[in-house]
């Protein structure tokens, strides 16, 4: 008989009758830029602004956050963030000569290769016009994921943040993204008025006086919402009240942008930075306010799948799948990641085949090739868009604005109130297709009550009692989320449905594929509807004729003996491996201090290995644990 928990584990396929950083920053000398990446608690470095072939110049650029096992010299060139601070200077100097005061909302405005928001250039955000906009300062304040972020002090005593991309996507991607956020983030000022960082200039390529693409934008001081989050802390009111303190205002920020609903699938533009063909259709219906009316275009989705680990895809390829698309044909949003997918697979296995690369690297092509070939195959049926059985399907369907980084780390609570500030790759799909923020979402077993749900909770050890009360937690804070989405958003509470969460498992896993061998858990996300198929086609659930309830993939035993056992070697690869969840990657510190102690040694080809005996060696017994 299965437990409580397996048998919740398996909700998402029993079919019901109806289915429903920013680091501390000391006082910088005037004219000096200092390379103060406190993350990890590096020293502070100062330069001349004026000097540029100062040798400290060199740490404030490079990426000294943390280090990777493997081809860490590559992964940190690719994060060096050098830009002209001289043409910064010379940059932000000119923003006191474009200042429009007419009240007239006018396109963003080519200054130098670069272009100016000029209805942000306010007294409130760059300081009252002195004819000579001065740089006191500049910090460097947060390494991220995707950008180095920069802090600029200006003489008037104001604060801009300047961000600059690392060189992880090709050229056009980043020019794409940057083009796309700063668009968004324009959007939900002027058009939703929601607490959004204000961009002043932005340069989507090298060809500026910055000489990199960056956003510069409002400085916003504050704490972090992350602070308030304790996603693991024991039941209570008190609890309770603390982890809707983060919840609620997210939720409040999704249900705002929830309110548009927009004409096509894909991302936001400014009119001029989409094609001609596809400035004639208005983003949205029914705009009073004349001057937004060719203010803003939907362009290609800058979705991360259409530009992540692309860089062997030349863009006429990756233009063929990233839209836009009709809102009439939802379908085609999740069948170009899986058409890009295979097409990258197998560009991928053409140049292996060519250089007559590794073995195992080509079986492993084959292997994804094969597995996208079956999303291919199933992405048309997995969902109907015209279904009786899903409540407000229609709703489900229409095109709206989705965040993908909606995460307390990405919310500072300001005097001003909560403001938003990370919008990359933001793009314009259907809700049925999105997912639950990170910070909230939990895709384990299901825990609703420890003592009901787990036999003999109470008599387990403790190591094996704090395993269940984690899945607990994260089942409760998910629940959260939904209870909040239901009372906010009740049109659209059908997402929560097992069986939707079940049907969309494959096209999501392909949005998160981390790894090489991550095609294994959109594989098994594809067997696992197998068993239920002919449930889901009988209650219209599926894109599939009732009459034909034959599954799209035919499987036989060897393939599935074969996904099962390669997916559960790399389960325990995962599992056994330190720091695989990160690709390798390990913050400074404890790359240091692993070092120091001889657990991380260099293999002599620059890159790092870890010695297992050291670690266990290193270990605490029970005597000095």
């Amino acid at each position: 008989m299965l437990s409580r928990v397996a048998r919740n584990s398996l909700r998402g396929v029993s079919l019901p009758k109806n289915i429903v950083g920013i680091s501390r920053i000391v006082a910088i000398p005037r004219n000096y830029a200092t390379s103060s990446s406190t993350d990890n608690g590096a020293t502070e470095v100062f330069t001349k602004l004026s000097d540029s072939n100062d040798p400290k110049r060199t740490p404030f650029f490079q990426y000294s956050w943390g280090s990777w096992l493997k081809d860490d010299k590559l992964m940190k060139k690719q994060r060096e963030t050098v830009f002209s601070i001289e043409g910064l200077t010379t940059s932000l100097n000119d923003l006191d000569k474009l200042r429009d005061d007419s009240g007239q909302l006018a396109a963003p405005k080519e200054n130098k290769g670069s272009f100016v928001l000029q209805h942000n250039l306010t007294d409130d955000l760059v300081g009252p016009k002195s004819g000579k906009l001065l740089v006191k300062s500049i910090a460097s304040i947060h390494e991220g994921k995707h950008h180095r972020v920069y802090k600029v002090t200006l003489s008037t005593g104001k604060e801009l943040v300047l961000r600059i991309p690392y060189k992880i996507d090709s050229d056009a991607a980043i020019a794409s993204k940057i083009k796309s956020e700063v668009a968004t983030l324009d959007f939900l000022d002027l058009k939703l008025n929601l607490n959004v960082p204000k961009v002043v200039a932005y340069g989507s390529d090298s060809k500026n006086e910055v000489g990199s693409p960056f956003i510069l934008q409002e400085f916003i001081g504050g704490d972090l919402l992350m602070k308030k989050w304790h996603p693991l802390d024991p039941d209570s009111k008190e609890t309770e009240n603390q982890l809707k303190q983060v919840i609620d205002p997210i939720a409040k920020f999704q249900d705002d942008i929830l309110g548009i609903t927009f004409n096509k699938f894909g991302s936001l533009y400014f009119y001029n930075d989409v094609s001609p063909t596809l400035q004639a259709d208005e983003p949205y219906n029914d705009e009073k306010d004349g001057k937004l009316l060719k203010r803003w275009r939907i362009g290609p989705s800058v979705e991360k799948q259409f530009t992540k680990n692309k860089n062997k895809l030349s863009q006429k390829t990756i233009d063929q799948y990233n839209g836009p698309w009709d809102a009439a044909n939802p379908v085609q949003v999740m069948e170009s990641v899986a058409d890009i997918e295979l097409e990258n697979a197998k560009n991928k296995l053409a140049i292996v085949d060519a250089d007559a690369g590794d073995v195992s690297d080509k079986q492993l092509l084959q292997d994804q090739i094969t597995t996208f070939e079956h999303l291919k195959a199933i992405t048309p049926k997995l969902l109907n868009p015209h279904s009786k059985s899903i409540m407000n399907v229609e709703k489900l369907f229409e095109p709206k604005l989705f965040v993908p980084d909606l995460d307390p780390l990405n919310v500072i609570e300001s005097k001003n109130g909560n403001y938003f500030i990370d919008f990359e790759n933001t793009t314009i799909k259907p809700f049925i297709l999105t997912s639950y923020p990170n910070f909230v979402a939990y895709h384990g077993a299901k825990v609703y009550n420890l003592e009901e749900d787990i036999a003999g909770f109470a008599e387990m050890d403790p190591a094996e009692k704090q395993q269940y009360e984690f899945m607990y937690y994260k089942t409760r804070n998910e629940r959260l989320w939904e209870v909040e989405l239901n009372k906010r958003r009740h049109d659209l509470i059908a997402v929560a449905s097992p069986h939707l969460k079940v049907l969309k498992s494959p096209y999501l896993q392909a949005l998160d594929l981390k790894t090489p061998k991550d095609y294994l858990y959109v594989e098994g996300s594809i067997v696992q509807l197998q068993a239920m198929w002919d449930a889901y086609v009988a209650n219209e659930l599926v894109n599939q004729d009732k009459n034909d309830s034959v599954f799209p993939i035919k499987y036989d035993e060897e393939f599935l003996d074969k996904h099962q056992q390669d997916l559960s070697d790399y389960q325990m690869e995962t599992v056994s491996s330190p720091f695989s969840a990160t690709g390798g990657w390990i913050p400074q510190d404890m790359f240091d201090t692993l070092r120091s102690q001889g657990i991380i040694v260099e293999t002599g080809n620059g890159d790092y290995k870890i010695e297992t005996d050291k670690v266990l060696e290193n270990s605490p017994t029970e005597e000095n644990a």
